[in-house]
């Protein structure tokens, strides 16, 4: 293992989990300032939507990308390096008067996609295994914080500093976290030999960014709309000749080898299942929280209130993460994967039978908030300990880029079922349309279960690369695993 013993791990730790808490709250603080900068820019409801949708396109885009260039030049390096991109972009939107300068803004703070795969082969890299699944169970939880963080720390911000104000504190932290990496992160030469995969990185950013712009404007467009079949077109399209390429070239940007390995595709389907009925959740508990009462399944309270009705969920994340890197370094993956699979399905269980019931949605997102922290801290160990050290960071960007692609799609979905479950004359969503919602995606939850048993235990030892491509001593991470 490099460094293990002589890298402290609050030192490697702490700055990550910091930088992985900013670019998480970056996603979801923009939603509740949406109206605000609708009506600062003169904007309709459909253009000011980019500043959401930029976001995520271009975060999938260029997540993969950037892990394989951390591989190749250095981990520490690309991750100041896109760090640096996201506060310039954060700086951009705040300085923005029009909304193409806050859509540029926000299109550029998405391309730091790669902070967490790199965050995540940087403590493969540096720490010994148990504290490194520590590291990577406490990174993941702010996923769920940043989440639950974003609408009320969002509403509050813009209410008393506009939205300028918040990207303002984006900068803020990035800059922080900057410092914080840039002197206490062990620095890495990546391991060199190789190149970037240009055509590759073109091909996946086009077959990712049409379906994903596709899905994002459907509501608007309409599903049937030529924009959006067409954009799905593309990307199907795209995707086929991506699958040529990467198959027939040398130094792929996403290795067709190591994704066929067992672990590496149960983990990336694992997580595709469990997004998808965690992002249900994070959907809908504000929507329906904020219903009016009179509608007959809300309570009526204010974004700023419901962002509230998300901290259980995210205060047992906090807690789960950490504890999951433990219990992986001690009982492997297979555990915790299982208690994602069936907490998923437990807790949307809860909320589709109680419904707006306040305790019913407190006590399903905590389940849920356990379920999400054991299943995506596990993941990155299993992905860690199925790839060869040199190959961590690209590995974990595919992961991370399911998630998104995940989560985008489950949100669209549910929301293309409430609009089909609001009964004609009413206006809102009924009941039942809720309850499909949270019953499908438990359904999908459960589905991961089936997927527990197919996990290999993790192996001793790694067949071992041609001695001229293996990599330098200090630059072992992690036991890699026997190809198979």
């Amino acid at each position: 293992m490099s460094g293990g013993s002589r890298v402290s791990s609050f030192r490697v730790i702490a700055p990550l989990v910091f930088a992985g808490l900013a670019y998480a709250t970056a996603q979801t603080t923009i939603v509740p300032v949406v109206p605000q900068i609708q009506a600062a820019t003169a904007s309709s409801a459909g253009q000011v939507a980019w500043v959401v949708t930029g976001f995520f396109v271009s975060s999938a885009a260029l997540t993969v990308l950037a892990g394989r260039m951390g591989d190749l030049f250095g981990r520490k390096r690309v991750l100041l390096a896109v760090l640096a991109v996201f506060g310039v972009g954060a700086v951009v939107a705040a300085l923005g008067t029009s909304l193409a300068a806050v859509v540029a803004g926000r299109v550029i703070m998405g391309t730091a996609g790669g902070v967490f795969p790199l965050a995540y082969a940087i403590l493969g890299q540096h720490l010994p295994r148990e504290r490194a699944a520590f590291g990577m169970g406490l990174i993941s939880s702010m996923f769920g914080l940043g989440g639950a963080l974003g609408l009320p720390v969002g509403g509050f911000v813009a209410e008393h500093f506009g939205y300028q104000g918040l990207f303002w504190a984006t900068a803020v932290m990035t800059v922080l976290a900057l410092a914080a990496i840039a002197a206490l992160v062990p620095d890495d030469r990546g391991y060199g030999k190789g190149r970037i995969d240009w055509l590759g990185a073109i091909l996946l950013g086009v077959a990712l960014g049409g379906p994903l712009t596709a899905i994002s404007k459907a509501e608007d467009w309409g599903w049937a709309s030529p924009w959006t079949l067409g954009l799905l077109g593309v990307g199907v399209l795209v995707s086929g000749v991506l699958v040529v390429v990467e198959l027939r070239i040398s130094e792929p940007l996403i290795n067709p080898g190591l994704m066929r390995r067992r672990n590496v595709w149960v983990a990336n389907l694992t997580a595709c299942l469990v997004t998808v009925g965690q992002a249900v959740s994070f959907f809908l508990i504000p929507q329906v929280v904020q219903l009016p009462e009179e509608s007959g399944v809300g309570l009526g309270v204010g974004v700023g209130q419901a962002g509230l009705f998300l901290l259980p969920s995210a205060l047992v994340v906090m807690v789960a993460g950490p504890l999951t890197g433990r219990a992986v370094a001690r009982f492997g993956v297979r555990p915790p994967l299982a208690v994602g699979a069936l907490g998923t399905g437990a807790g949307l269980g809860v909320l589709a039978v109680g419904g707006a019931d306040t305790a019913s949605i407190l006590v399903g997102g905590a389940v849920l908030g356990l379920a999400g922290g054991v299943a995506f801290a596990a993941l990155p160990m299993l992905i860690a300990d199925s790839v060869p050290t040199e190959h961590l960071g690209a590995a974990n960007g595919v992961n991370t880029i399911v998630r998104h692609v995940s989560m985008a799609v489950a949100a669209q979905l549910a929301a293309a079922v409430l609009v089909l479950g609001t009964p004609r004359g009413s206006g809102y969503p009924s009941e039942g349309a809720f309850a499909l919602d949270y019953g499908s995606g438990a359904v999908l939850g459960l589905l991961a279960l089936l997927l527990v048993p197919l996990v290999r235990p993790r192996p001793r030892a790694e067949a071992a690369p041609p001695p001229e491509e293996a990599a330098p001593a200090e630059h072992t991470g992690l036991t890699a695993p026997r190809i198979g």
